[in-house]
Protein backbone atom coordinates (compact mmCIF):
# COMPACT_ATOMS: atom_id res chain seq x y z
CA UNK A 1 0.00 0.00 0.00
CA UNK A 2 1.43 3.34 -1.02
CA UNK A 3 -0.22 5.47 1.61
CA UNK A 4 -0.24 5.09 5.34
CA UNK A 5 -2.88 5.95 7.91
CA UNK A 6 -1.40 6.28 11.38
CA UNK A 7 -3.13 5.24 14.58
CA UNK A 8 -4.18 8.84 15.17
CA UNK A 9 -5.82 8.99 11.76
CA UNK A 10 -3.51 11.48 10.07
CA UNK A 11 -2.86 10.59 6.46
CA UNK A 12 0.76 10.65 5.38
CA UNK A 13 1.94 10.13 1.83
CA UNK A 14 5.57 9.00 2.10
CA UNK A 15 5.70 7.97 -1.56
CA UNK A 16 5.29 11.61 -2.60
CA UNK A 17 8.99 12.17 -2.04
CA UNK A 18 9.97 9.37 -4.41
CA UNK A 19 9.64 10.40 -8.05
CA UNK A 20 9.90 6.81 -9.28
CA UNK A 21 6.73 5.75 -7.47
CA UNK A 22 3.80 4.97 -9.76
CA UNK A 23 0.35 4.41 -8.29
CA UNK A 24 -1.84 1.69 -9.69
CA UNK A 25 -5.39 2.58 -10.65
CA UNK A 26 -6.81 0.49 -7.80
CA UNK A 27 -4.60 2.31 -5.30
CA UNK A 28 -5.58 5.72 -6.65
CA UNK A 29 -9.32 5.07 -6.40
CA UNK A 30 -8.91 3.35 -3.04
CA UNK A 31 -7.17 6.43 -1.67
CA UNK A 32 -9.81 8.78 -3.11
CA UNK A 33 -12.75 6.79 -1.76
CA UNK A 34 -11.13 6.32 1.64
CA UNK A 35 -10.83 10.08 1.97
CA UNK A 36 -14.07 10.78 0.14
CA UNK A 37 -16.78 8.99 2.05
CA UNK A 38 -16.25 10.88 5.36
CA UNK A 39 -16.10 14.17 3.44
CA UNK A 40 -19.38 13.37 1.68
CA UNK A 41 -21.04 12.38 4.96
CA UNK A 42 -19.92 15.70 6.44
CA UNK A 43 -21.67 17.52 3.60
CA UNK A 44 -24.81 15.42 4.14
CA UNK A 45 -24.80 16.34 7.85
CA UNK A 46 -24.39 20.04 7.08
CA UNK A 47 -27.30 20.09 4.60
CA UNK A 48 -29.42 17.93 6.89
CA UNK A 49 -28.96 20.49 9.67
CA UNK A 50 -30.34 23.22 7.41
CA UNK A 51 -33.39 21.12 6.54
CA UNK A 52 -33.97 20.12 10.16
CA UNK A 53 -33.87 23.75 11.21
CA UNK A 54 -36.36 24.66 8.49
CA UNK A 55 -38.75 21.84 9.41
CA UNK A 56 -38.61 22.54 13.15
CA UNK A 57 -39.19 26.26 12.67
CA UNK A 58 -41.94 25.40 10.19
CA UNK A 59 -43.98 23.90 13.03
CA UNK A 60 -44.26 27.39 14.50
CA UNK A 61 -46.20 28.64 11.48
CA UNK A 62 -45.70 30.57 8.27
CA UNK A 63 -44.59 33.76 10.02
CA UNK A 64 -41.74 31.98 11.80
CA UNK A 65 -40.61 30.33 8.57
CA UNK A 66 -40.73 33.67 6.76
CA UNK A 67 -38.73 35.34 9.55
CA UNK A 68 -35.86 32.93 9.01
CA UNK A 69 -36.24 32.93 5.22
CA UNK A 70 -35.85 36.70 5.02
CA UNK A 71 -32.26 36.66 6.34
CA UNK A 72 -31.12 33.21 5.24
CA UNK A 73 -29.44 34.52 2.09
CA UNK A 74 -27.43 36.93 4.26
CA UNK A 75 -26.20 34.04 6.39
CA UNK A 76 -25.11 32.24 3.19
CA UNK A 77 -22.95 35.22 2.26
CA UNK A 78 -21.35 35.20 5.72
CA UNK A 79 -20.67 31.46 5.53
CA UNK A 80 -19.14 31.90 2.07
CA UNK A 81 -16.72 34.51 3.43
CA UNK A 82 -15.88 32.27 6.38
CA UNK A 83 -15.00 29.36 4.10
CA UNK A 84 -12.98 31.61 1.80
CA UNK A 85 -10.74 32.87 4.62
CA UNK A 86 -10.24 29.36 6.02
CA UNK A 87 -9.29 28.01 2.60
CA UNK A 88 -6.51 30.57 2.22
CA UNK A 89 -4.59 28.97 5.09
CA UNK A 90 -5.68 25.33 4.91
CA UNK A 91 -4.35 24.97 1.34
CA UNK A 92 -0.96 26.19 2.56
CA UNK A 93 -1.06 23.55 5.30
CA UNK A 94 -1.65 20.89 2.63
CA UNK A 95 1.43 22.06 0.71
CA UNK A 96 3.58 22.17 3.85
CA UNK A 97 2.36 18.74 4.95
CA UNK A 98 3.07 17.25 1.53
CA UNK A 99 6.60 18.66 1.69
CA UNK A 100 6.99 17.24 5.23
CA UNK A 101 7.76 20.81 6.34
CA UNK A 102 5.98 20.62 9.66
CA UNK A 103 7.47 23.84 11.03
CA UNK A 104 5.83 25.68 8.14
CA UNK A 105 2.57 23.82 8.82
CA UNK A 106 2.68 25.01 12.44
CA UNK A 107 3.40 28.56 11.34
CA UNK A 108 0.49 28.63 8.88
CA UNK A 109 -1.83 27.03 11.43
CA UNK A 110 -1.12 29.49 14.22
CA UNK A 111 -1.17 32.56 11.99
CA UNK A 112 -4.23 31.36 10.13
CA UNK A 113 -6.07 30.66 13.36
CA UNK A 114 -5.45 34.16 14.67
CA UNK A 115 -6.31 35.87 11.38
CA UNK A 116 -9.50 33.81 11.08
CA UNK A 117 -10.48 34.75 14.63
CA UNK A 118 -9.86 38.45 14.01
CA UNK A 119 -11.71 38.38 10.69
CA UNK A 120 -14.68 36.55 12.17
CA UNK A 121 -14.93 39.00 15.06
CA UNK A 122 -14.96 41.90 12.60
CA UNK A 123 -17.57 40.15 10.45
CA UNK A 124 -19.66 39.44 13.56
CA UNK A 125 -19.57 43.10 14.59
CA UNK A 126 -20.69 44.19 11.11
CA UNK A 127 -23.54 41.65 11.13
CA UNK A 128 -24.58 42.71 14.64
CA UNK A 129 -24.79 46.31 13.48
CA UNK A 130 -26.82 45.31 10.41
CA UNK A 131 -29.18 42.93 12.20
CA UNK A 132 -31.52 45.70 13.29
CA UNK A 133 -32.02 47.08 9.78
CA UNK A 134 -31.54 44.03 7.54
CA UNK A 135 -35.15 42.72 7.45
CA UNK A 136 -36.43 46.17 6.50
CA UNK A 137 -33.81 46.58 3.78
CA UNK A 138 -34.71 43.16 2.36
CA UNK A 139 -38.34 44.14 2.03
CA UNK A 140 -39.84 42.01 4.80
CA UNK A 141 -43.23 42.83 6.28
CA UNK A 142 -43.02 44.98 9.39
CA UNK A 143 -44.50 42.19 11.49
CA UNK A 144 -41.42 40.05 10.76
CA UNK A 145 -38.78 42.64 11.57
CA UNK A 146 -38.38 41.84 15.27
CA UNK A 147 -38.08 38.05 14.94
CA UNK A 148 -35.85 38.24 11.84
CA UNK A 149 -33.53 40.75 13.51
CA UNK A 150 -33.29 38.58 16.62
CA UNK A 151 -32.48 35.49 14.57
CA UNK A 152 -29.74 37.26 12.62
CA UNK A 153 -28.37 38.93 15.79
CA UNK A 154 -27.91 35.56 17.52
CA UNK A 155 -26.42 34.06 14.36
CA UNK A 156 -23.95 36.96 14.19
CA UNK A 157 -22.80 36.20 17.74
CA UNK A 158 -21.92 32.65 16.66
CA UNK A 159 -19.79 33.70 13.65
CA UNK A 160 -16.40 33.40 15.47
CA UNK A 161 -17.31 29.85 16.53
CA UNK A 162 -18.38 28.96 12.98
CA UNK A 163 -15.11 30.39 11.64
CA UNK A 164 -12.94 28.38 14.05
CA UNK A 165 -14.89 25.20 13.35
CA UNK A 166 -14.56 25.65 9.60
CA UNK A 167 -10.88 26.61 9.79
CA UNK A 168 -9.76 23.77 12.05
CA UNK A 169 -11.88 21.28 10.09
CA UNK A 170 -10.40 22.46 6.79
CA UNK A 171 -6.87 22.13 8.19
CA UNK A 172 -7.55 18.56 9.32
CA UNK A 173 -9.01 17.70 5.93
CA UNK A 174 -6.05 19.18 4.07
CA UNK A 175 -3.76 17.07 6.24
CA UNK A 176 -5.67 14.03 5.04
CA UNK A 177 -8.02 13.45 7.98
CA UNK A 178 -11.58 13.66 6.73
CA UNK A 179 -13.01 11.30 9.36
CA UNK A 180 -12.77 13.62 12.37
CA UNK A 181 -14.40 16.63 10.64
CA UNK A 182 -17.05 14.31 9.20
CA UNK A 183 -17.84 12.82 12.62
CA UNK A 184 -17.93 16.20 14.37
CA UNK A 185 -20.18 17.69 11.68
CA UNK A 186 -22.57 14.80 12.28
CA UNK A 187 -22.42 15.57 16.00
CA UNK A 188 -23.15 19.21 15.15
CA UNK A 189 -26.31 18.14 13.34
CA UNK A 190 -27.44 15.93 16.25
CA UNK A 191 -26.77 18.62 18.84
CA UNK A 192 -28.68 21.15 16.78
CA UNK A 193 -31.74 18.89 16.85
CA UNK A 194 -31.49 18.44 20.61
CA UNK A 195 -30.97 22.12 21.41
CA UNK A 196 -33.71 23.17 19.01
CA UNK A 197 -36.15 20.77 20.64
CA UNK A 198 -35.37 22.24 24.05
CA UNK A 199 -35.26 25.90 23.04
CA UNK A 200 -37.84 26.39 20.26
CA UNK A 201 -40.88 24.71 21.79
CA UNK A 202 -42.58 24.91 25.21
CA UNK A 203 -42.51 22.06 27.74
CA UNK A 204 -44.61 19.19 26.46
CA UNK A 205 -45.58 15.60 27.16
CA UNK A 206 -44.27 12.91 24.81
CA UNK A 207 -44.87 9.16 24.73
CA UNK A 208 -41.78 6.92 24.94
CA UNK A 209 -42.34 3.16 24.94
CA UNK A 210 -45.76 3.43 26.53
CA UNK A 211 -44.60 5.93 29.16
CA UNK A 212 -45.35 9.64 29.16
CA UNK A 213 -42.35 11.86 29.68
CA UNK A 214 -42.30 15.61 30.16
CA UNK A 215 -39.83 17.21 27.77
CA UNK A 216 -38.69 20.60 29.03
CA UNK A 217 -38.77 23.55 26.67
CA UNK A 218 -37.83 27.23 26.78
CA UNK A 219 -40.51 28.28 24.24
CA UNK A 220 -38.19 30.83 22.56
CA UNK A 221 -39.54 30.26 19.06
CA UNK A 222 -37.39 31.62 16.23
CA UNK A 223 -34.81 32.92 18.71
CA UNK A 224 -34.52 29.39 20.10
CA UNK A 225 -33.64 28.04 16.65
CA UNK A 226 -30.80 30.54 16.31
CA UNK A 227 -29.62 29.94 19.88
CA UNK A 228 -29.65 26.16 19.42
CA UNK A 229 -27.50 26.44 16.31
CA UNK A 230 -25.14 28.89 18.03
CA UNK A 231 -24.63 26.61 21.05
CA UNK A 232 -23.99 23.62 18.77
CA UNK A 233 -21.46 25.59 16.76
CA UNK A 234 -19.63 26.71 19.87
CA UNK A 235 -19.30 23.22 21.35
CA UNK A 236 -18.21 21.59 18.08
CA UNK A 237 -15.76 24.42 17.37
CA UNK A 238 -14.00 23.71 20.69
CA UNK A 239 -13.92 19.98 19.90
CA UNK A 240 -12.58 20.57 16.36
CA UNK A 241 -9.85 22.91 17.62
CA UNK A 242 -8.87 20.42 20.29
CA UNK A 243 -8.49 17.69 17.68
CA UNK A 244 -6.31 19.97 15.55
CA UNK A 245 -4.11 20.86 18.52
CA UNK A 246 -3.60 17.16 19.24
CA UNK A 247 -1.76 16.75 15.93
CA UNK A 248 1.98 16.83 16.75
CA UNK A 249 2.77 18.48 13.41
CA UNK A 250 0.50 21.43 14.31
CA UNK A 251 1.21 21.89 18.00
CA UNK A 252 2.79 25.26 18.77
CA UNK A 253 3.47 27.76 21.54
CA UNK A 254 1.24 30.82 21.51
CA UNK A 255 4.19 33.03 22.45
CA UNK A 256 5.95 32.09 19.22
CA UNK A 257 3.41 33.75 16.91
CA UNK A 258 4.90 36.25 14.51
CA UNK A 259 3.15 37.62 11.40
CA UNK A 260 4.59 36.41 8.11
CA UNK A 261 4.04 38.53 5.02
CA UNK A 262 4.48 35.53 2.75
CA UNK A 263 1.82 33.45 4.52
CA UNK A 264 -0.63 36.35 4.65
CA UNK A 265 0.01 37.33 1.04
CA UNK A 266 -0.55 33.78 -0.19
CA UNK A 267 -3.69 33.44 1.90
CA UNK A 268 -5.02 36.70 0.49
CA UNK A 269 -4.39 35.58 -3.10
CA UNK A 270 -6.22 32.31 -2.46
CA UNK A 271 -9.08 33.66 -0.34
CA UNK A 272 -10.06 36.85 -2.16
CA UNK A 273 -11.21 35.18 -5.42
CA UNK A 274 -13.10 32.52 -3.43
CA UNK A 275 -14.85 35.23 -1.43
CA UNK A 276 -15.78 37.18 -4.56
CA UNK A 277 -16.96 33.96 -6.20
CA UNK A 278 -19.17 33.14 -3.21
CA UNK A 279 -20.77 36.59 -3.12
CA UNK A 280 -21.31 36.48 -6.89
CA UNK A 281 -23.08 33.11 -6.69
CA UNK A 282 -25.30 34.13 -3.77
CA UNK A 283 -26.08 37.45 -5.45
CA UNK A 284 -27.09 35.67 -8.65
CA UNK A 285 -29.34 33.33 -6.67
CA UNK A 286 -31.07 36.30 -5.04
CA UNK A 287 -31.56 37.87 -8.49
CA UNK A 288 -33.06 34.63 -9.85
CA UNK A 289 -35.45 34.49 -6.90
CA UNK A 290 -36.51 38.01 -7.85
CA UNK A 291 -37.36 36.74 -11.35
CA UNK A 292 -39.41 33.85 -9.98
CA UNK A 293 -41.33 35.74 -7.27
CA UNK A 294 -43.63 37.67 -9.69
CA UNK A 295 -44.73 34.35 -11.25
CA UNK A 296 -46.86 33.61 -8.19
CA UNK A 297 -46.85 31.45 -5.08
CA UNK A 298 -47.03 28.13 -6.96
CA UNK A 299 -43.97 28.93 -9.10
CA UNK A 300 -42.05 30.20 -6.08
CA UNK A 301 -42.89 27.10 -4.04
CA UNK A 302 -41.94 24.81 -6.96
CA UNK A 303 -38.66 26.67 -7.43
CA UNK A 304 -37.78 26.50 -3.74
CA UNK A 305 -38.55 22.80 -3.36
CA UNK A 306 -36.83 21.81 -6.62
CA UNK A 307 -33.75 23.75 -5.56
CA UNK A 308 -33.83 22.05 -2.15
CA UNK A 309 -33.88 18.56 -3.68
CA UNK A 310 -31.33 19.44 -6.37
CA UNK A 311 -28.85 20.38 -3.63
CA UNK A 312 -28.52 16.69 -2.75
CA UNK A 313 -26.82 16.12 -6.11
CA UNK A 314 -24.02 18.46 -5.06
CA UNK A 315 -23.09 16.54 -1.93
CA UNK A 316 -20.84 13.87 -3.53
CA UNK A 317 -19.23 16.57 -5.68
CA UNK A 318 -18.57 18.81 -2.68
CA UNK A 319 -17.07 15.90 -0.76
CA UNK A 320 -14.81 15.00 -3.66
CA UNK A 321 -13.87 18.65 -4.01
CA UNK A 322 -12.36 18.51 -0.50
CA UNK A 323 -10.48 15.33 -1.43
CA UNK A 324 -9.14 16.97 -4.60
CA UNK A 325 -7.87 19.98 -2.64
CA UNK A 326 -6.07 17.71 -0.16
CA UNK A 327 -4.45 15.39 -2.68
CA UNK A 328 -3.42 18.04 -5.18
CA UNK A 329 -2.13 20.32 -2.43
CA UNK A 330 -0.04 17.62 -0.78
CA UNK A 331 1.27 16.33 -4.13
CA UNK A 332 2.39 19.77 -5.26
CA UNK A 333 3.90 20.46 -1.85
CA UNK A 334 6.04 17.38 -2.35
CA UNK A 335 6.98 18.46 -5.88
CA UNK A 336 4.98 15.66 -7.52
CA UNK A 337 3.24 17.49 -10.37
CA UNK A 338 2.72 14.19 -12.20
CA UNK A 339 0.84 12.74 -9.26
CA UNK A 340 -1.20 15.94 -8.86
CA UNK A 341 -2.45 15.54 -12.43
CA UNK A 342 -3.35 11.88 -11.95
CA UNK A 343 -5.14 12.42 -8.66
CA UNK A 344 -7.01 15.48 -9.94
CA UNK A 345 -8.45 13.68 -12.97
CA UNK A 346 -9.23 10.54 -10.98
CA UNK A 347 -11.06 12.51 -8.29
CA UNK A 348 -13.10 14.30 -10.95
CA UNK A 349 -14.07 10.94 -12.45
CA UNK A 350 -15.19 9.62 -9.05
CA UNK A 351 -17.16 12.78 -8.34
CA UNK A 352 -18.94 12.76 -11.70
CA UNK A 353 -19.87 9.07 -11.38
CA UNK A 354 -21.27 9.51 -7.87
CA UNK A 355 -23.23 12.65 -8.76
CA UNK A 356 -24.60 11.04 -11.93
CA UNK A 357 -25.86 8.08 -9.90
CA UNK A 358 -27.65 10.41 -7.48
CA UNK A 359 -29.04 12.46 -10.38
CA UNK A 360 -30.48 9.34 -12.06
CA UNK A 361 -32.18 8.35 -8.81
CA UNK A 362 -33.68 11.82 -8.29
CA UNK A 363 -34.76 12.03 -11.95
CA UNK A 364 -36.62 8.71 -11.67
CA UNK A 365 -38.33 9.53 -8.36
CA UNK A 366 -38.70 13.33 -8.67
CA UNK A 367 -42.51 13.44 -8.16
CA UNK A 368 -42.33 11.16 -5.14
CA UNK A 369 -39.51 13.19 -3.57
CA UNK A 370 -41.47 16.41 -4.05
CA UNK A 371 -44.50 14.82 -2.42
CA UNK A 372 -42.46 14.52 0.78
CA UNK A 373 -42.34 18.32 0.97
CA UNK A 374 -45.77 19.34 -0.34
CA UNK A 375 -49.23 17.88 -0.95
CA UNK A 376 -50.03 20.41 -3.70
CA UNK A 377 -50.25 18.41 -6.95
CA UNK A 378 -49.57 21.45 -9.14
CA UNK A 379 -46.40 22.26 -7.22
CA UNK A 380 -45.31 18.63 -7.48
CA UNK A 381 -45.77 18.59 -11.27
CA UNK A 382 -44.02 21.89 -11.96
CA UNK A 383 -41.24 21.14 -9.46
CA UNK A 384 -40.57 17.73 -11.04
CA UNK A 385 -40.54 19.28 -14.53
CA UNK A 386 -37.92 21.94 -13.76
CA UNK A 387 -35.90 19.60 -11.56
CA UNK A 388 -35.55 17.07 -14.37
CA UNK A 389 -34.33 19.80 -16.72
CA UNK A 390 -31.37 20.72 -14.55
CA UNK A 391 -30.57 17.11 -13.58
CA UNK A 392 -29.48 16.52 -17.18
CA UNK A 393 -26.63 18.97 -16.59
CA UNK A 394 -25.52 17.56 -13.22
CA UNK A 395 -22.54 15.55 -14.56
CA UNK A 396 -20.97 18.71 -15.99
CA UNK A 397 -21.68 20.92 -12.98
CA UNK A 398 -20.30 18.22 -10.66
CA UNK A 399 -17.12 18.16 -12.75
CA UNK A 400 -16.76 21.92 -12.25
CA UNK A 401 -17.25 21.58 -8.48
CA UNK A 402 -14.55 18.92 -8.09
CA UNK A 403 -12.17 20.68 -10.49
CA UNK A 404 -12.57 23.88 -8.46
CA UNK A 405 -11.35 21.92 -5.42
CA UNK A 406 -8.37 20.56 -7.33
CA UNK A 407 -7.44 24.03 -8.57
CA UNK A 408 -7.66 25.39 -5.04
CA UNK A 409 -5.16 22.76 -4.01
CA UNK A 410 -2.87 24.29 -6.64
CA UNK A 411 -3.58 27.82 -5.29
CA UNK A 412 -5.37 28.60 -8.57
CA UNK A 413 -8.50 30.49 -7.53
CA UNK A 414 -8.48 33.61 -9.74
CA UNK A 415 -9.41 31.98 -13.08
CA UNK A 416 -12.17 29.82 -11.51
CA UNK A 417 -13.58 32.99 -9.94
CA UNK A 418 -13.66 34.72 -13.33
CA UNK A 419 -15.34 31.70 -14.94
CA UNK A 420 -18.08 31.58 -12.31
CA UNK A 421 -18.78 35.31 -12.45
CA UNK A 422 -19.00 35.22 -16.26
CA UNK A 423 -21.27 32.16 -16.18
CA UNK A 424 -23.55 33.44 -13.43
CA UNK A 425 -23.88 37.05 -14.51
CA UNK A 426 -23.13 36.71 -18.21
CA UNK A 427 -25.14 33.59 -19.06
CA UNK A 428 -27.72 32.43 -16.54
CA UNK A 429 -29.12 35.83 -15.53
CA UNK A 430 -29.56 37.28 -19.07
CA UNK A 431 -30.84 33.96 -20.42
CA UNK A 432 -33.24 33.41 -17.52
CA UNK A 433 -34.49 37.01 -17.79
CA UNK A 434 -35.22 36.42 -21.48
CA UNK A 435 -36.80 32.98 -21.20
CA UNK A 436 -38.94 33.68 -18.14
CA UNK A 437 -41.17 35.99 -20.20
CA UNK A 438 -42.28 33.17 -22.51
CA UNK A 439 -41.68 30.01 -20.47
CA UNK A 440 -42.11 31.08 -16.86
CA UNK A 441 -40.28 29.00 -14.28
CA UNK A 442 -39.25 26.45 -16.91
CA UNK A 443 -37.35 29.20 -18.73
CA UNK A 444 -35.43 30.12 -15.58
CA UNK A 445 -34.33 26.53 -15.07
CA UNK A 446 -33.37 26.13 -18.73
CA UNK A 447 -31.08 29.10 -18.19
CA UNK A 448 -29.61 27.41 -15.10
CA UNK A 449 -29.03 24.12 -16.95
CA UNK A 450 -27.34 25.95 -19.82
CA UNK A 451 -25.01 27.75 -17.43
CA UNK A 452 -24.16 24.45 -15.70
CA UNK A 453 -23.11 22.93 -19.01
CA UNK A 454 -21.00 25.91 -20.07
CA UNK A 455 -19.32 26.14 -16.67
CA UNK A 456 -18.51 22.43 -16.70
CA UNK A 457 -16.90 22.65 -20.14
CA UNK A 458 -14.84 25.70 -19.14
CA UNK A 459 -13.57 24.03 -15.97
CA UNK A 460 -12.67 20.86 -17.85
CA UNK A 461 -10.75 23.02 -20.32
CA UNK A 462 -8.92 24.71 -17.45
CA UNK A 463 -7.99 21.36 -15.91
CA UNK A 464 -6.78 20.07 -19.28
CA UNK A 465 -4.32 22.97 -19.60
CA UNK A 466 -2.23 21.57 -16.76
CA UNK A 467 0.74 23.89 -17.22
CA UNK A 468 -1.49 26.88 -16.49
CA UNK A 469 -2.55 25.77 -13.00
CA UNK A 470 0.26 23.46 -11.89
CA UNK A 471 2.79 26.30 -11.89
CA UNK A 472 0.63 28.21 -9.41
CA UNK A 473 1.19 25.47 -6.86
CA UNK A 474 4.98 25.85 -6.93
Amino acid sequence: MCYHLTLNGWLTLPFLRRRDTVLRRRQVYGLILRLGYPAILAQVATVAMQYIDAMMVGHLGASATASVGVVISSTWIAVGLIHAVAMGFSVQVAHAFGAQNFEQAKKVFREGGLICLLFSCLLAIICLKLSRYLPCWLGAEEGLWASSSTYFFIYACSIPAVQLRVFSGAVLQCMGNTKIPGLLNAVLCLMDVIFNSLLIFPSRMIAVGGFHVTLPGANLGVAGAALGTALSEGIVAIAMLRMAFRVPQLRFEFSSWCPSKKVLKTAFKISLPIAVESVAKDGAHIFLTGLVAPLGAMALASDTLAFTIEQFCYLPGLGMSIVATTLVGQSLGAGRCDLAQTLAWSTVQCGVLLVTAVAIFIYAFAPMLLSLFTTDAAVQRLGAQVLRIVLLAEPLISASVVIAGALRGAKDTFIPCIIIILCKWGIVLPLASLLVKQNGLVGVWIGMATEFCVRGVLFLTRLKHEKSWLKRGD
